[in-house]
């Protein structure tokens, strides 16, 4: 993952990209855990796919593969109805 190759100065810039956004109608939220990841919501519907682009590229950086992650069922856990996550993948 790219993440984990910032030297401290990088990071330091990158820290400044987490929190959380309006973005349009939606809540979006930033994070670099062990990877990117974002989560996207809105009150009253799932958010489009362009809602969706639109706020990864323009909150994320460019150079990282992000997507949506389908675990096993039994591991699936949904605390809200109208959020998605993006997750930093490998390239």
């Amino acid at each position: 993952m790219r993440s984990s190759t910032y030297t401290t100065e990088e990071l330091k810039k990158e820290m400044k990209r987490q929190g959380t956004f309006e973005f349009g109608e939606c809540m979006v939220m930033v994070g670099l855990e062990a990877g990117w990841h974002m989560s996207i919501s809105h009150r009253s519907r799932l958010p489009t796919y362009d809602e969706i682009k639109g706020a990864r590229y323009k909150l994320l950086p460019d150079d990282v593969y992000m997507a949506q992650i389908f675990p096993p069922e039994k591991e699936f856990v949904n605390v809200h109805p109208y959020c998605l996550h993006l997750w930093e993948v490998d390239g």
